[in-house]
């Protein structure tokens, strides 16, 4: 019955690869399609058809009001599973809610006044940081910032050249998320792979 629905617009691109290299070269890959196909468009990137949806009300359909509807787990790549392993991002059902349910008053009201001072000093002595460097690039310096923020109020560590390191593995991580899995070491998978292995250790 569900294979009579219409899907949303949008091109499977080529066969096998779909719009894979498209997504992985063009940083405004999405903005592009929003444009031409509207908040909810389909595609084929990283070996399977997938539906974008953008805007508040698709994020509220998939996050809160029709939640059960959707699979984490089956949703990722396979690269999400490996960099990430039993990670938040891959739980769902009874197990998601209960990770959930367990981490929201770290979220919550008293605890995020209490983070403030913290977040306060640390934005401090970024800025005064930044205002020594004359000429600079915004966007990794606020990347760098806000994972020394995250990595004092969440794991205790305190800011500094350890955090710095941290944070350039982080990078790395992430940047294997939606990489194509190539084996060779100079490639940004087995490098996101080795930033896993020392985030670990």
């Amino acid at each position: 019955m569900t294979q009579n629905l219409p899907l949303p617009p949008g091109s499977s691109g080529l066969p096998l690869i779909g719009e894979t290299i498209s997504f992985v070269l063009d940083k405004n890959f999405a903005d592009k399609r929003i444009k031409k196909y509207g908040n909810i468009f389909r595609t084929h990137i990283l070996g399977q058809p997938t539906v974008v949806m953008s805007g508040t009300e698709a994020n509220e359909f998939i996050l809160s009001s029709h939640f059960d509807y959707f699979s984490w787990r089956e949703g990722w790549p396979a690269n999400f599973r490996e960099l990430l392993g039993e990670s938040l991002f891959l739980p769902e059902g009874e197990e998601h809610r209960r990770n959930r349910k367990l981490l929201m008053p770290a979220f919550h009201g008293p605890a995020l006044q209490n983070y403030f001072q913290t977040m306060v000093e640390i934005c401090d002595r970024s800025l005064e940081k930044w205002s020594e460097l004359g000429e600079f690039t915004w966007f990794p310096l606020m990347k760098q910032m806000t994972f020394a923020i995250a990595s004092v109020l969440l794991l205790g560590s305190e800011p500094g050249q350890e955090t710095e390191r941290l944070s350039k593995l982080f990078t790395q991580l992430t940047q294997g998320l939606f990489a194509l899995p190539i084996p060779f070491p100079w490639a940004t998978y087995p490098k996101a792979l080795k930033a896993r292995d020392q985030l670990l250790a």
